[in-house]
């Protein structure tokens, strides 16, 4: 989708990738892959939540896993299981917490502080930081997973997306298409 944006002539000044729990995890994959294959990368992503880490290692899988409503580390263990399928847990497509951070645009990454995931949101960060990512992150206090889902019926929700269009709006130009 991205490359057919490219392709139509939107220009990379317009374009912002995000994504949501395993799809903020897909977000950073893309962003490497789109790095390593030379393609002209978007101003900026925007990860909420995401899950970046097969191993399931994550403290906060241990200290998290009475008030994560909605995943726990076993789910989250059978899931990469299935995922990977015998592949290897630490390749940065599968698992962006062990890719190269080089050259990444800036990164929005949302999380609940009464997530399983948290850890993986504070190691993400710390590492695209270490390689020189302008990274940012929001921790909202007691709040779940994915919990901007609820835009529209949470205020915390809403909090959080109009964050984030705040933290798009100077990163993006919106009239660069062709």
């Amino acid at each position: 989708t991205y490359r057919w944006l490219l392709d139509q002539g939107y220009r990379t000044e317009s374009l912002a990738i995000a994504g949501a729990s395993a799809g903020g995890g897909l977000t950073i994959s893309t962003l490497l892959k789109l790095r390593d294959d030379g393609v002209a990368l978007p101003t900026a992503g925007v990860a909420i939540s995401p899950w970046v880490d097969m191993e399931i290692i994550g403290e906060s899988m241990v200290t998290r896993k009475d008030v994560d409503m909605l995943i726990s580390k076993e789910r989250l263990t059978d899931w990469a299981e299935a995922f990977l399928a015998g592949q290897d847990a630490h390749d940065p497509l599968a698992a962006p917490l062990y890719g190269n951070f080089d050259c990444i645009p800036p990164l929005l990454v949302q999380v609940g502080d009464e997530e399983t995931l948290l850890d993986d949101s504070t190691r993400l960060v710390d590492i695209a930081n270490s390689a020189g990512v302008d990274v940012s992150l929001e921790v909202f206090p007691e709040m779940q997973h994915v919990f901007q889902l609820f835009a529209g019926n949470m205020p915390e929700a809403d909090e959080a997306l109009a964050k984030i269009a705040a933290w798009l709006r100077p990163h993006l130009d919106l009239l660069a298409v062709a």
